[in-house]
């Protein structure tokens, strides 16, 4: 089953086209590893499926809900409330965590199931609880984000939001701004939740990780998706020239 299918998306800030009909599709339980040198809408591509930038183009079904169309040659959004389903279908995690400061990360992780699942709070601090245990976090509940590690303060962004239980997982660059030390420990979560059978779509620079984990690896360089495929293809001798240049420059740099 499609849990995301993206058709002929575009995106313009201005007269620089961004985004230059993207088109790929994320089955269920599967790992989609995005990769591309800086600049070339990675991350773009990820705002705009997760309604955080507005797309010019094209069209895009969220777990079987239709969240843009194309009509008349105009992209035509969803009403509000079915985007509003389609935000609870979906989490997603930035690369600079985005935790509130002065909030302790219990409240971090409860603050949005109570407000927008109205979850009585009870539920929702077990809840919570659970996903710090699974975080390896559990004594951390009453600490505020900045006595946590950038690790730490990655997971606690990861379990807020599984606490939304959504359908598809999307990841942002989860370990840029982290050391290699803590970028293992943000790796080790995500290999788990994978091993789960959680839909997750994944912008990284990991190559290892994108060759080890990922279900298909797509390659995207300004605006384009250039190559897609299984793994074994884009890390091995098949890859395109341009594909085996970009692997060959990440992996001296």
């Amino acid at each position: 089953m499609a849990m995301l299918e993206v058709k002929n998306l575009c995106k313009r800030f201005g007269d620089l086209e961004v985004l230059k009909d993207i088109s790929f599709n994320v089955e269920q339980g599967n790992v989609i590893a995005i990769i591309g040198p800086s600049g070339s809408g990675k991350s773009t591509l990820l705002r705009c499926i997760n309604q955080l930038e507005r797309a010019d183009g094209g069209t895009v079904k969220v777990c079987g809900m239709d969240m843009l169309e194309q009509k008349d040659g105009k992209a035509v959004y969803a009403s509000a409330k079915t985007l509003q389903q389609i935000r609870l279908k979906i989490g997603l995690v930035f690369q600079n965590f985005n935790l509130f400061p002065h909030f302790t990360v219990l409240r971090n992780i409860t603050e949005a199931p109570v407000h927008v699942l109205k979850q009585n709070r009870a539920d929702a601090e077990k809840t919570a609880m659970q996903l710090l245990e699974k975080m390896g976090l559990g004594t951390k509940a009453n600490a505020y984000p900045c006595e946590l590690s950038g690790g730490q303060q990655q997971r606690v962004s990861i379990a807020r939001a599984l606490a939304l239980k959504p359908e598809i997982l999307f990841f942002d660059e989860p370990t840029s701004a982290l050391d290699p030390e803590l970028t293992g420990e943000i790796l080790k979560v995500i290999k788990s939740l994978a091993k789960e059978g959680m839909t997750m779509v994944i912008v990284t620079h990991e190559m290892a990780f994108a060759r080890d984990v990922a279900d298909h690896v797509i390659f995207m360089e300004k605006g384009l998706i250039v190559e897609e495929g299984a793994p074994s293809q884009l890390f091995g001798e098949n890859a395109t020239e341009r594909t085996k240049q970009f692997l060959q420059r990440f992996s001296e740099g």
